[in-house]
């Protein structure tokens, strides 16, 4: 029994070392350009400050959470968010609702490409 869950807890280990803030530099920060084919007119960034965390901007506020899908994969699960008001609310509650939808990654060095399997696509581009 206790080689069993000893054997569980490593994979769980191994599980998050495999995910997608581990495949990316953590200094790296994204700023969203569009979302589904639309210019993202607002400012919102996302980084990956240590494995199987993410965190960032949305146009009022501050976000982060837990990332712990493998690769490809993307699962922001729940995120803590800042509750600052402005006049870009709106923008905010599209990028906010859209990254929680997200659930497949691609990654080409300068480009993250996050989408789901209903066609939705969110593209950042690296700034740093």
């Amino acid at each position: 029994m206790t080689h069993t869950l000893l054997s569980a807890v490593t994979s769980a280990f191994a599980s998050l070392s495999a995910t997608l803030s581990g495949a990316q530099d953590s200094d790296t920060l994204w700023k969203l350009q569009s979302i589904d084919g639309e210019a993202f007119e607002a400012s919102a960034t996302l980084t990956f400050p240590t494995p199987a965390q993410i965190a960032g901007t949305t146009p009022c506020n501050r976000f982060f959470g837990v990332q712990s899908a493998q690769k490809p994969g993307f699962d922001p699960g729940r995120m803590g968010v800042t509750q600052r008001m402005c006049l870009q609310f709106q923008q905010e509650a599209e990028f906010l609702a859209a990254l929680r939808e997200m659930t497949i990654r691609e990654f080409d060095g300068t480009r993250l490409v996050l989408r789901n399997e209903d066609g939705r696509e969110m593209v950042f581009i690296a700034i740093n």
